[in-house]
């Protein structure tokens, strides 16, 4: 077999592709009991409720942010400040793209314009058991003002429909008009996600990866996954206590070490965690990697230091992993 179709062979076994999806609720319409990813996976089964109008079986209903209605130009995007309809100082901090169709809860009772989502109470909730347990990333909230309106919202993320509670996140105040991203933590081993709102808010763009099947993978080193992050599984990672952005990361491969320990740490745990969530078994590592992450703490990888004295052991069996030499073994 040629190089170039081996290297391919090699990586149809190790990447599922795609592995990230998006909710954006693009080509969606209407009252919602069903939505399908961006990506084409579903449907993903949803059901609403709308704490005001108990007898309306549906509540989640597609808003377009980019034609606002008189009474909600406080979810129009872009803010005005950006050249867009949307209206709402808090929009000038955040507001600079359009979202295009967002979701809200219908107000069924007032006003009479559809759709409407002013002064409601309830939730939206997505069951993933047509596509399989994911990793949540991500999800984009509009208009929360939770100071001046008391407004606030909460993502639950369980097992399954009625399956175990795995972790929840709160909403930021984004203030009117204001977008906001709500952080998912990559928690893994999701099926089912509840969005609780309490106020005229919207929401948008569900992140989450595929979660990679449980057969173990071979593991890749720095310099693959630094040179081809089209590949990689997540689009975030927590290093030590903080949460990083691909784009951050990416930086931080790139950054050499001079001498700092921290950042020799940093670029071998990167590598590890991005080789477990690619569905590499890290047993062999696992408390390796809670050690690094405990190591590194709150310090910033931008402008942290440690004496390579402190990380040495931890890089040597890390490097290990992601080189093969412990572990499933490397991919070739």
């Amino acid at each position: 077999m040629p190089t170039s179709q081996l290297e391919e062979a090699q990586h149809a076994d190790a990447v599922a592709e795609p592995a990230c999806d998006v909710i954006s609720f693009t080509k969606a319409t209407g009252l919602l009991s069903q939505v399908y990813s961006d990506g084409g996976r579903g449907p993903i089964l949803m059901t609403s409720y709308n704490s005001r109008s108990s007898s309306e079986p549906i509540a989640a209903m597609v808003f377009n942010s980019a034609v606002p209605h008189w009474e909600d130009l406080d979810l129009g995007t872009p803010n005005e400040a950006f050249g867009g309809p949307g209206v709402g100082a808090g929009g000038t901090l955040s507001n600079s793209v359009p979202l295009g169709n967002i979701l809200v809860i219908q107000n069924f009772i007032d006003w009479g314009l559809t759709p409407n989502d002013d002064d409601v109470k309830g939730n939206i909730t997505f069951d993933f058991k047509n596509v399989g347990t994911i990793t949540a990333t991500s999800l984009t909230v509009i208009d929360v003002e939770t100071a001046s309106e008391q407004e606030v919202g909460t993502v639950n993320m369980y097992t399954a429909k009625g399956g175990t509670l795995l972790g929840s996140a709160t909403f930021p105040d984004t203030g009117a008009d204001g977008v906001g991203i709500v952080d998912l933590k990559n928690t893994a081993g999701v099926g089912y996600i509840e969005v609780v709102l309490d106020g005229s808010i919207g929401i948008d763009n569900l992140a989450f990866c595929v979660t990679p099947p449980t057969t173990s993978r071979c593991t890749y080193t720095i310099g693959y996954w630094k040179n081809h992050s089209e590949r990689w599984p997540v689009a975030s990672l927590q290093i030590g206590a903080t949460t990083y952005t691909k784009a951050q990361l990416l930086t931080v491969l790139n950054t050499p070490v001079r001498g700092n320990g921290l950042i020799s740490l940093a670029h071998q745990l990167i590598a590890a965690k991005l080789n477990i969530a690619n569905g590499s078994s890290g047993t062999v590592v696992q408390a390796d990697v809670a050690a690094a992450d405990a190591l590194i703490g709150s310090k910033n990888l931008f402008t942290g230091s440690l004496a390579p004295n402190q990380t040495s052991g931890l890089v040597g069996k890390l490097d290990s992993y992601n080189n093969g030499i412990i572990g499933p073994g490397h991919c070739n």
